[in-house]
């Protein structure tokens, strides 16, 4: 048995695979973002944000976030990509919230 080599992967090679996979979830999904970097543990992980149109919370929508999180996981692990995974779930209302208060921010310091 071969195993594949190690690879790691940009954020944007890592984007790119996402966004090439059948996406079943197209009327779900606004946007994707990935961030590569030390977890708490200070060990080499990738955060991946899926930014959702809006959500209700309902067992079918619910179902369908699993098996987003499940998907994400073996496309990343399928590259070769070595890193633990974590898959996130927001809003977008809720990620332009975040981007207005990061600017804010950033603003502030900038000042």
């Amino acid at each position: 048995m071969t195993s594949q080599p190690t690879v790691t992967l940009e954020e944007s090679e890592i984007l790119d695979l996402l966004l090439q996979q059948d996406q079943p979830w197209r009327d779900l999904v606004a946007e994707w973002k990935v961030e590569a970097g030390e977890d708490s543990l200070d060990d080499p992980a990738i955060w991946v944000w899926v930014i959702l149109k809006s959500i209700k919370s309902n067992q079918e929508e619910l179902e369908q976030l699993d098996k987003i999180d499940k998907q994400v996981i073996k496309t990343i692990a399928e590259s070769g990509e070595k890193r633990w995974v974590y898959v996130q779930f927001r809003t977008k209302d809720e990620q332009d919230e975040l981007e207005r208060e990061e600017q804010e921010e950033f603003q502030e310091v900038s000042a």
